[in-house]
C-alpha cells in the first residue's frame, strides 16, 4: 500500500479542520453561559389567623449603574389572607418603567399556604402543576439586638419613628441601619444598608418597606387597595385541574390530597 507523506497529512488536516470551522460559522462559539439572576426579597405575609385582608402588593426597584444611569422596574400582584390564616399570593415578572406597553407582567407562579392543613403549594399556572411541601410553624424570631452583630463585622442601629397611618391602617414606623465597615466583606469603603418599615400590628405585616443598599439599589415595596376583609374562599384553593406533586416528608393528620400527584 502506498504511504502518504507526513507533509500531505498535515495539509489535509488543516483543510479538514478549517472546513469544519467554516461550516460552523453561524453556530455558537462557546458553551452556554447563563447570566446570574437578580432577585428581590418580597413582602412577607405570615399565616396569622383572625386578620383577613386583600391587597395589591407593589414593588418599585431602582438600580444605579457604574456610569450613573439607572434601571427601573416594577411589578404588582394580588395577595390575600382569610380568617384561618390561609394565604394566597401571585409571583409576577418585573417590567420596565416607564411602561411602553410592549412588555406585560406575567404571573409565573401562584402560592397557597394553609396553616390548618400544614401545607404549602407552589404552582405554575402555565403548566397547571403544583409542588406540595410541608408548612411548618415558624418560631417567633427574636429581634436582632442593636449594636455589633454576632458575625462581628456588622453594626446595627435601630430607631423608632413613631405611629402613622397607611390607607387608614395604623402603623408603627421604624428604621434599621446596617453598617458594613471597610475591608470587612471585600468592600473598599463602608457600606450602609438602610431599611424603613411601616408595620401594621392589626394585620401583622409590613404594609410598606423601603430599602436602600448600594449593592441592590433602592427598593420600595408596599400594599395598596388594602381591604380588611376575606376574599372569596375559592381564592385559597388550588384549581381542581392543576396536577399536584406531593413532596411532603410527613403527613399531618386530616384530609390530604392523593399521594404523589393529583
Amino acid at each position: 500500500m502506498r504511504r502518504l507523506a507526513p507533509a500531505f497529512l498535515a495539509v489535509a488536516l488543516v483543510f479538514t479542520t478549517g472546513g469544519s470551522l467554516m461550516a460552523q460559522a453561524g453556530a455558537p462559539m462557546h458553551a452556554p453561559d447563563f447570566r446570574a439572576q437578580e432577585r428581590i426579597a418580597p413582602l412577607y405575609f405570615s399565616p396569622k389567623p383572625n386578620a383577613p385582608f386583600m391587597a395589591i402588593a407593589k414593588t418599585l426597584w431602582v438600580r444605579t449603574l457604574p456610569d450613573g444611569s439607572t434601571v427601573t422596574t416594577q411589578n404588582e400582584r394580588v395577595v390575600a389572607r382569610d380568617m384561618e390564616g390561609r394565604v394566597f399570593q401571585e409571583r409576577r415578572t418585573f417590567i420596565p418603567v416607564p411602561d411602553d406597553g410592549k412588555q406585560q407582567s406575567q404571573a409565573y407562579a401562584t402560592e397557597y399556604t394553609d396553616p390548618v392543613a400544614h401545607a404549602a403549594y407552589h404552582c405554575r399556572p402555565m403548566q397547571k402543576t403544583c409542588e406540595l411541601q410541608n408548612l411548618f410553624a415558624q418560631e417567633n424570631n427574636a429581634e436582632l439586638p442593636a449594636g455589633l452583630q454576632p458575625d462581628q463585622i456588622t453594626f446595627l442601629t435601630r430607631e423608632n419613628l413613631g405611629v402613622d397611618t397607611v390607607d387608614g391602617i395604623e402603623v408603627q414606623r421604624s428604621r434599621e441601619v446596617f453598617t458594613h465597615y471597610a475591608q470587612t466583606i471585600g468592600n473598599t469603603k463602608t457600606i450602609l444598608r438602610t431599611v424603613d418599615y411601616w408595620y401594621s400590628p392589626q394585620l401583622g405585616v409590613n404594609v410598606k418597606v423601603v430599602r436602600h443598599d448600594p449593592r441592590d439599589g433602592d427598593q420600595t415595596l408596599w400594599l395598596s387597595d388594602i381591604s380588611p376583609t376575606a376574599a372569596d374562599p375559592e381564592t385559597f384553593k388550588v384549581p381542581s385541574d392543576f396536577k399536584v406533586f406531593d413532596h411532603r416528608m410527613s403527613r399531618p393528620t386530616g384530609r390530604q390530597p392523593a399521594a404523589n400527584s393529583r
